[in-house]
């Protein structure tokens, strides 16, 4: 078992080696990813951070190159080594989604290899009963992770060897977790720790059996076979537009790509950049032309993105359900409501 007092000394040798490490932290009772000056102010608890851990690996903006004259000069991909601990279950799934769509960008798989990530167990509001399931084969090898932390009830911990333990929903952790690997870098860091009592995780694909479950095939079909106007001309008279949902949702990973010259027109630099789908100019094309032309349809794009489009190219959803859009929207749109709507349209 790996104690809160181990887990510190742990933070201590990963600043010390050379990682800028990040953490989940408490701010006016608002849980946070921020850089982790010391260690004890790491809060694993219950629940998501209000914003993702989406801009460790899809900077806000980045730069990708500049230019003079003819002259291109690309962006060195040598990012710092970055730990990021506390990712809970549902955040870890969107690592799933960025690893498919970043496959073959050379930016993104440069950040990639320099984060460790620390994920954590206590369970999101949102999934209550997930860890009824066997931690391991249902859970564990269905996500992408270096290192695991798992807290487990004291009396359980034997169990886990077995593959039958069940963790504890608490809001606050106990101080003890048992813990896994899921990469061979998060081996070598806990080897060269000094920590050995691990158990190993193989990963076995993002969906188990290769399958969506049926309410996910359900909604696929209603979205793709029987759409149901009536459903997006009543959430376009209520959205506003404002992009909220975009920003603090996990898997949206849209971009748009923004020269900016210098005072002389031989020199600039080309960045890299967050867009949203319902942002008036996402699908302005030459001439004027934007093939999203009013609410409706941008919220229609929306859905069917996450729900259809997302599962028929990488089969598995493009949502976590970590609620984070339904909690920022100004006008209450809930995503599990729409969701419902469209099940029964």
């Amino acid at each position: 078992m790996l104690t809160r007092h181990k887990l510190e000394d742990f933070i201590l040798f990963l600043q010390k080696n050379g990682w800028d490490v990040f953490g989940t932290q408490k701010r006016e009772n608002l849980l946070e990813v921020d850089h982790l000056k010391y260690p004890a102010d790491l809060k694993l608890e219950k629940g998501v951070p209000f914003y993702s851990f989406k801009r460790f690996f899809i900077p806000e903006k980045e730069k990708l190159f500049e230019y003079k004259g003819h002259i291109l000069k690309a962006e060195e991909l040598a990012p710092k080594k970055t730990a990021i601990l506390g990712m809970n279950l549902l955040d870890l799934k969107s690592v799933l989604l960025y690893d498919q769509v970043f496959e073959k960008d050379p930016y993104y798989q440069a950040r990639r290899r320099n984060l460790l990530i620390v994920g954590h167990s206590l369970i999101p509001d949102m999934s209550q009963n997930i860890f009824e399931m066997t931690l391991e084969e249902d859970i564990l090898e269905h996500l992408s992770f270096d290192i695991f932390l798992a807290e487990m009830s004291f009396a359980k911990v034997p169990a886990i060897r077995t593959k039958k333990a069940k963790l504890i929903n608490e809001e606050k952790d106990n101080g003890e977790y048992a813990v896994f690997t899921g990469s061979l870098l998060g081996q070598k860091i806990l080897n060269d720790f000094g920590y050995k009592d691990y158990i190993n995780i193989q990963f076995s694909g993002p969906v188990k059996e290769g399958k969506l479950d049926e309410r996910m095939i359900k909604i696929q079909d209603k979205l793709k076979n029987k759409h149901n106007q009536k459903i997006w001309d009543e959430l376009g008279a209520r959205c506003i537009e404002c992009g909220k949902c975009t920003i603090v949702c996990p898997t949206c990973f849209c971009f748009r790509i923004d020269d900016k010259a210098g005072l002389e027109n031989s020199e600039g630099e080309r960045q890299r950049c967050w867009d949203s789908c319902f942002y008036q100019e996402f699908s302005e094309v030459a001439l004027g032309h934007k093939f999203l032309n009013d609410t409706a349809k941008r919220i229609h794009f929306w859905y069917y993105h996450k729900f259809a489009r997302i599962p028929e190219e990488f089969n598995f959803m493009g949502c976590v359900g970590c609620g984070r859009c339904a909690a920022v929207c100004p006008v209450g749109i809930d995503i599990a409501e729409v969701l419902k709507n469209i099940e029964n349209s």
